[in-house]
């Protein structure tokens, strides 16, 4: 297969009119549940067909550049594409996922990353692990995330709705489908229930692989081609049923450098530890380095990364629209958005991978969106096509 070469030259924003939260809008709206963000025109006008069951099916990391990456144009994921559309800022799993199952945008929503300063407890904690930040140690003996930036996900606003009924399939969590065998049947079994019902299905991979292999690894082809022909053959076993697939983020080879052994001038102007994302990183400034961090930070870093401060980030909406959530304090003074390869991470300790996401290119920001309609197996109109063939085989005999 040809490589495609990847090309990162200017910052590319997230259009939030075009975007994964228009999609769970639009879902919702179907679903009887009244949006909070604009929809999906094309969403729209599928779903007006009325299917007895919708799936949105969530690879993580499978971006656009993966996808054109590993498979042709002839494989089932890129034969039905129906678009390729935008993540959130940060693009990133924390923030993509949760403004899909919430329908609300990162600064609304407050999970704007993998490591969330609040102030409140004045910590730094791993949102999805209530763990504190490069630690496996629990923040509290009580959900942090949880208490201060709750929502109401995707399947608790539509089984309130009672339009229809809307269950979630995971690789973990109370349910746990850790086989995908497991998680493909039970998908299955959802679409053969005699009711109109929607089912929101999470896969972690491929990018547990790309951040450990990178984004030209044929262990990454591998899982991607095998995704394609797992995906080819839940749409085909499910009818009256229509799919949407897609990605959070995609994913870009990356260069790592450490703040406080590579550039300790900058570290040493910090309150606190980097938090967020490498690629999209939240900076806490001592008072008396507030005039000179921007300069220092744009001399350094500034053919690598956007630098925002607190109030550009708010007035251009780069954590998409809407009211900030009350609650929220994880931005900081300034904003750091990578756009080329350099990465920063806190220290020589901190986790370090091959391929990352979260920054400002088009590889992390550009997901697809494929559709699939499986229609239902008509018994009559079968019936009628075999007495059709029927009665032109005895014809056939008869003239001879």
């Amino acid at each position: 297969m040809k490589e495609i070469i990847d090309e990162i030259e200017e910052p590319v924003f997230p259009d939030y009119e075009n975007s994964i939260l228009n999609l769970s809008n639009s879902i919702l709206l179907h679903f009887g549940v009244k949006p909070e963000h604009h929809t999906l025109a094309s969403v729209d006008e599928i779903l007006s067909h009325n299917y007895k069951h919708v799936v949105v099916i969530l690879l993580d990391g499978l971006g656009m550049n993966i996808l054109e990456k590993h498979l042709t144009y002839k494989d089932f994921l890129r034969r039905h594409l129906l678009s390729d559309y935008s993540s959130v800022f940060p693009p990133t799993t924390t923030a993509s996922t949760t403004t899909f199952l919430s329908g609300k945008s990162p600064i609304e929503h407050g999970w704007l990353g993998w490591d969330v300063y609040f102030e409140q407890e004045d910590k730094t904690v791993t949102c999805f692990f209530n763990t504190l930040q490069d630690s496996d140690k629990q923040a509290a003996d009580y959900n942090i995330p949880g208490k201060y930036i709750p929502y109401e996900n995707i399947i608790e606003k539509i089984n309130k709705a009672e339009v229809g009924k809307a269950y979630s399939v995971f690789p973990f969590g109370d349910e746990p489908h850790p086989q995908m065998s497991d998680w493909l049947d039970t998908i299955r079994k959802h679409c053969h229930k005699d009711e109109k019902n929607f089912v929101y299905a999470y896969w972690e991979n491929p990018d547990h692989e790309l951040h450990f292999k990178g984004t030209n690894s044929n262990d990454v082809a591998k899982i991607v081609q095998d995704l394609n022909a797992k995906m080819t053959y839940i749409c085909e076993e499910c009818p009256e049923t229509v799919f949407f697939i897609t990605a959070d983020h995609g994913h870009t080879d990356i260069r790592n450098e450490t703040l406080v052994e590579d550039h300790p001038e900058i570290s040493k102007m910090l309150i606190r530890q980097t938090s967020i994302e490498p690629r999209a990183i939240s900076f806490y400034v001592k008072p008396e380095f507030m005039d000179k961090f921007p300069e220092a930070f744009k001399k350094e870093f500034g053919k690598d990364y956007v630098l925002f401060s607190k109030a550009e980030v708010l007035d251009k909406q780069l954590f998409g629209p809407g009211f900030p959530n009350s609650n929220l304090t994880g931005i900081g003074d300034f904003i750091a958005a990578a756009y080329k390869e350099k990465t920063l991470v806190w220290n020589k300790n901190s986790k370090q991978f091959k391929s990352h996401h979260a920054g400002l290119s088009k590889n992390e920001l550009s997901i697809p969106l494929i559709w699939y309609e499986s229609k239902p197996k008509r018994i009559g109109l079968i019936i009628y096509y075999a007495l059709i063939a029927l009665f032109v085989t005895f014809l056939f005999i008869a003239i001879i």
